[in-house]
């Protein structure tokens, strides 16, 4: 297991798609904020609100994620942050899609998505970006995860193993 902490993130090979996006979301927006004839104070508050609103959104799902800490696991979302105690953590669950979703060499979508359940809320918790994206096989995705699992075991005092 790599050092504590360990941080999840977007896989890099995504980044470039949601540069893609941004520009294919800002060309339409330009085109029409110069073309209906707009005034101009409105044109170019469009013009340039339009990338911040984009530069925020990218910095935000930027910062989305998974760490995992000797104290526990904090699931970095794009509003907020949850923090989940080692025994506060009830279950660990690993779900297989049995598919990957690609747009051209992206991976939109993960084949494992990896959810804990905790005391207080009772509900499933995606952790983003703990998933087969961050390493370079499966196999490597499959231990990590399980040293995480044996990590909580050993942090909580029990011996169950992920479903």
């Amino acid at each position: 297991m790599r050092s504590l902490p360990a941080i999840y993130r977007l896989p890099k090979d995504m980044i470039g798609g949601f540069v893609v996006t941004a520009v294919f979301v800002m060309l339409p927006v330009g085109f029409a904020a110069l073309g209906t004839g707009l005034p101009g104070w409105l044109s170019a508050v469009i013009l340039l609100g339009t990338p911040a609103l984009l530069l925020g959104v990218c910095l935000r799902v930027g910062r989305m994620g998974t760490v995992v800490g000797a104290d526990g696991i904090v699931r970095r979302g794009f509003l907020g942050d949850r923090r989940y105690g080692w025994s506060e953590i009830r279950d660990f669950h690993l779900h297989d899609n049995r598919g990957v979703t690609r747009i051209g060499p992206f991976a939109v979508t993960s084949r494992f998505v990896v959810a804990v359940y905790d005391h207080q809320h009772r509900r499933r918790w995606t952790l983003f970006f703990l998933d087969e994206r961050a390493f370079p096989g499966e196999r490597g995705f499959l231990e990590e995860l399980e040293e995480i699992v044996q990590l909580w075991q050993q942090r909580r005092g029990t011996s169950r193993a992920p479903r």
